[in-house]
């Protein structure tokens, strides 16, 4: 079930948002390099089609993705505050114009005994992504989603982005014995929708595979 929340008020933090922005600037000069152009229909139809699996025996988990999108496999040891960043898959570039591709960022976070009731880590994420984020504002939760068959935590917000101006993304993460796994999707705010149908599909392809 849903519920709106109302913005927390919370200092910005701009050491915790350095990953993301970073991040942001990584993907814009990926699209600055690329001199093709793909065309956006055929992209999106081929990446709701035929999707290729991705392995981290490492952090004990599985994904399937679209196949032409890129993956990028952070090195090991890579942090920011309690995350630790695992891979992010970018969406294909449609165009020369194109200064924002979405994506996929997948990370994990130790569970501490302070953290290890649900609710109790969910407070922690939301004051995390607060903090991360400037501008931050929830559109709405929900306690009663699902993760690679668990019960999940997810978030749908709205922020300040130095590429996309106002970016939308949607959070959502579950505990598994003392690990988070936590799967963001980001986008700038009017293009959220092109690609929701094969976010859904990797999150629902998303397994725990630690034995």
């Amino acid at each position: 079930m849903s519920r709106d929340i109302s913005q927390s008020t919370v200092s910005f933090r701009p050491e915790i948002s350095l990953m993301y922005k970073l991040i942001s600037m990584s993907i814009l000069l990926l699209v600055l390099s690329s001199l093709g152009t793909v065309n956006q229909n055929t992209a999106i139809a081929q990446m709701q089609n035929r999707f290729v699996s991705y392995q981290d025996p490492i952090y004990g988990f599985e994904i399937q993705y679209p196949i032409d999108w890129q993956k990028l496999q952070f090195a090991q040891g890579i942090t920011q505050g309690s995350h630790n960043m695992i891979v992010n898959f970018l969406s294909p570039q449609s165009g020369a114009s194109q200064i924002f591709r979405q994506y996929l960022l997948i990370e994990t976070a130790n569970v501490t005994s302070a953290t290890s009731n649900p609710s109790a880590f969910s407070k922690q994420e939301l004051n995390f992504l607060s903090q991360s984020f400037p501008d931050f504002t929830p559109v709405n939760t929900n306690a009663s989603s699902s993760l690679a068959g668990q019960n999940a935590y997810s978030v749908v917000f709205t922020y300040k982005d130095p590429i996309a101006g106002v970016g939308k993304a949607m959070a959502i993460w579950t505990l598994h014995n003392s690990k988070a796994y936590i799967l963001s999707y980001h986008a700038d705010r009017s293009n959220y929708g092109t690609y929701l149908t094969a976010i859904e599909k990797m999150i629902r392809s998303f397994k725990i595979v630690l034995k």
